[in-house]
């Protein structure tokens, strides 16, 4: 409980003091924006006071992100310090190796091997020395005793000192290591955290490279230059250092003594170790276009730090985003058209000729070509199927109430086969089938008969007429 009170009261002392802290700067070192991590991002942020020394302890709530213009923060995930992410850091030592620097050679090379052995597993170094020229003494490595040895056999015995050239090789060295090595090999991956740490006197007798390029190069791959800075001759020459760490966003160190070179280096390395790592989920697009990203520290009282950097997305096509959506619309398509077919109007059903069975529109129960055939018919005039006319062709028209009838009878005192109409050429003879409540001819009940144009049948409760087109036969008999 006490420590947690503790924890409590640091944080509300600590937070005002950024924020009042006037000449504090926040800087974005790097920013990581990869299709293989992607919507995940990461930017290496330096926060420093007025002294130039890093601010720690910042609260994750501090810091927001802004992309693309947006005035709200996109999420942060995580923020932590570079230490703690354990991501690594790749460094450049460059030193001055002119005769100046001769008297004091083994101290600078105790020093650069006991900051080289002290580096982390994941980060990678390497040395560059300058004199008459810029010599790359040994590649980023993450061999630790590899890079030591090789900065221990450096020979301080250089007339001149390209300062400018030497600080130009360090940078190229991030360029090769980005771009594809001999035989198509694979480009280094060097962590996203850079630094420069050079150890000079300040002093530069005729560089091919200009300042201005070594500051402009520095600047655009987010690299900082930490400057150490020793003189046993020119004191007037360090004030160059002071510039080159102001113009790129690095630090000063001033070395009296061979152990301030040293303490220098211990304070550098603290420096990086406590830069910042924010992750965040970035709402870009992955267009390969440029986007400006803005990352601030901000806290009720309204104070503010903040930097921006122009950062290139991928470039790519998230074919698993797109499957997503793929999937996602067909199903609301399948669903959609399961409700249609559930829900739509269903169509009246297709009946068939009562005659030849063909199909037919859903208002009829005969078909033309059987009504056009028919010699005769039988026109229903009342009961539930009036109106509704009836062709007799065939050998036998069949009437009753099952529903394999011919003239289906819908009427529950007809029964299911009731009557039969014979059909023999010119003739129509009208047969009761052993029907319970037998069959009218004309309002007489009748077993069997020919049939004439006009006659009314009757069954149960439903009369039909009789027309026909022929003339009724001459040995027409009833029964």
């Amino acid at each position: 409980m006490t420590k947690h009170l503790v924890k409590i009261i640091a944080a509300a002392v600590l937070v005002p003091s950024v924020a009042l802290a006037a000449g504090a700067q926040l800087g974005i070192q790097q920013v990581e924006l990869s299709q293989k991590k992607w919507p995940h991002a990461k930017g290496y942020v330096n926060v420093i006071s007025t002294q130039g020394s890093p601010i720690q302890g910042l609260s994750q709530d501090l810091f927001k992100v802004y992309e693309g213009g947006n005035t709200d923060s996109s999420k942060i995930l995580k923020v932590e310090s570079l230490e703690a992410a354990q991501t690594g850091a790749s460094i450049v030592i460059v030193v001055q190796a002119s005769g100046a620097m001769m008297g004091i050679q083994e101290d600078i090379k105790k020093a650069v091997s006991a900051f080289v052995n002290g580096l982390g597993e994941k980060d990678q170094v390497a040395v560059v020395d300058y004199a008459e020229s810029a010599e790359t003494v040994s590649p980023f490595s993450d061999d630790k005793g590899d890079v030591a040895g090789k900065a221990g056999k450096i020979t301080f015995t250089g007339k001149s000192f390209l300062l400018y050239d030497g600080l130009a090789q360090a940078l190229s060295l991030y360029a090769a290591a980005a771009a594809p090595g001999k035989g198509g090999a694979a480009a280094t991956l060097l962590p996203a955290a850079k630094a420069i740490i050079v150890i000079s006197d300040g002093r530069d007798n005729g560089s091919a490279t200009a300042d201005e390029k070594v500051f402009s190069d520095a600047s655009k791959r987010h690299i900082p230059i930490h400057c150490i800075g020793h003189s046993e001759l020119d004191q007037d020459s360090l004030a160059n250092l002071e510039v080159v760490a102001k113009r790129t966003g690095g630090t000063y160190k001033a070395a009296q003594t061979v152990d301030d070179i040293n303490k220098g280096l211990t304070v550098i390395k603290d420096y990086i170790n406590k830069m910042y790592v924010v992750q965040w989920k970035t709402t870009l697009d992955h267009d390969g276009k440029e986007h400006k990203i803005e990352i601030a520290m901000e806290n009720e009282g309204g104070a503010s730090l903040k930097s921006s950097v122009m950062v290139k997305t991928p470039d790519y096509i998230d074919w698993i985003k797109i499957g997503i959506w793929v999937a996602a619309i067909l199903l609301v398509l399948i669903i959609a058209a399961a409700i249609y077919v559930v829900t739509r109007p269903k169509p009246p059903p297709v009946r068939f000729c009562a005659v030849c069975k063909r199909a037919q529109m859903p208002e009829w129960d005969v078909c033309l070509f059987c009504l056009k055939s028919a010699k005769a018919r039988v026109i229903c005039q009342k009961g539930a199927t009036k109106g509704k006319t009836y062709p007799l062709v065939g050998k036998v028209v069949s009437m009753g109430s099952a529903p394999e009838n011919s003239v289906r009878v819908m009427d529950g005192a007809v029964s299911g086969k009731h009557a039969g109409i014979a059909v023999d050429g010119n003739k129509f003879e009208i047969v009761d089938l052993g029907s319970k409540n037998g069959v009218l001819v004309n309002g007489k009940k009748t077993a069997r008969r020919f049939l004439r144009n006009g006659d009314i049948i009757t069954l149960g409760m439903t009369e039909f007429k009789f027309e026909s087109t022929v003339a009724a036969p001459d040995d027409e008999a009833e029964d």
